[in-house]
């Protein structure tokens, strides 16, 4: 036995966390599930868009600092009567908006989808930019 500070809440957490995970899954999801890293000069955040067919069922919307994705995904191969076993892909309205890591010149933001996935690529605002700075020493 240890002897530590008394945390209350922290087995909460543990609860909570399966809760979302095992007896609830995807109820809390709104919309597709990103990843969104960043490089030097931009940020880029990838998004699973499965079944999108056409460019006009999705939105693109982006702040200097967040970006909203909404549309809809329609499954035509639905039909009246059809007795489904198991009916667990995704179709109909989406939305979701992100924080992104860093500001970023939305104006010249570029999007490309292939293969179900969506990119989108902000370049980081020009104050946003890392430089290295040497040190010198003397």
């Amino acid at each position: 036995m240890s002897i530590g500070p008394w945390r209350p809440w922290q087995g909460l957490a543990g609860i909570r966390e399966a809760m979302l995970s095992n007896l609830m899954p995807g109820i809390w999801e709104i919309g597709p599930r990103f990843d969104i890293y960043q490089t030097e000069g931009e940020v880029v955040a990838t998004a699973e868009l499965p079944g999108l067919t056409s460019k006009d069922d999705v939105e693109i919307t982006a702040t200097e600092d967040t970006l909203a994705i909404r549309g809809e995904i329609r499954r035509n191969d639905v039909k009246e009567g059809q007795d489904y076993h198991r009916a667990e892909r995704f179709y109909g309205t989406f939305a979701r908006t992100v924080s992104l890591p860093a500001r970023v010149e939305p104006e010249k933001a570029t999007a490309t989808y292939k293969n179900g996935i969506l990119e989108i690529r902000l370049p980081k605002a020009e104050n946003q930019r890392q430089r290295q700075i040497p040190i010198s020493i003397h």
